[in-house]
């Protein structure tokens, strides 16, 4: 699956309409807030986001002083066997930097269509997450 602005987005709705995500509001004012600086070619369909000011959009987290991921979440997949994996970045100031997406832990390229089941396998959430 070729990555693109649309697949970023779709990425970044299907995130933020998960209900283990607590502040999708946020993610979504932050993607719609920030400029999309890179587009990863390597078969996953990860992005970087240059983010919006604080005024643009309420942060996604609280202000750390570091950088780091915010949250991870991974699926099993039906159609296609395998793993879908999002790893979400914010900077020190709780905007969004960007989301990884993985298939099988980046060992392959993400099919351009998948299933998930419903139930994530793994979910991580970091303290500093803000609620919607």
């Amino acid at each position: 699956m070729i990555n693109d602005a649309r697949r970023a987005e779709y990425w970044t709705r299907f995130l933020a309409t998960r209900p283990e995500f607590p502040c999708g509001s946020r993610l979504l004012a932050q993607f719609e807030a920030g400029k999309i600086t890179r587009l990863c070619d390597c078969g996953c369909n990860s992005y970087d986001l240059a983010p919006g000011t604080l005024s643009d959009a309420a942060p996604m987290a609280q202000a750390t002083g570091g950088s780091g991921s915010v949250f991870e979440m991974a699926f099993r997949t039906i159609n296609v066997p395998g793993t879908l994996e999002f790893v979400l970045f914010a900077d020190a100031e709780g905007r969004c930097t960007g989301l990884e997406v993985d298939f099988c832990a980046n060992s392959c390229p993400v099919p351009s269509e998948l299933t998930c089941e419903e139930a994530p396998y793994h979910v991580r959430a970091s303290e500093t997450l803000l609620s919607a």
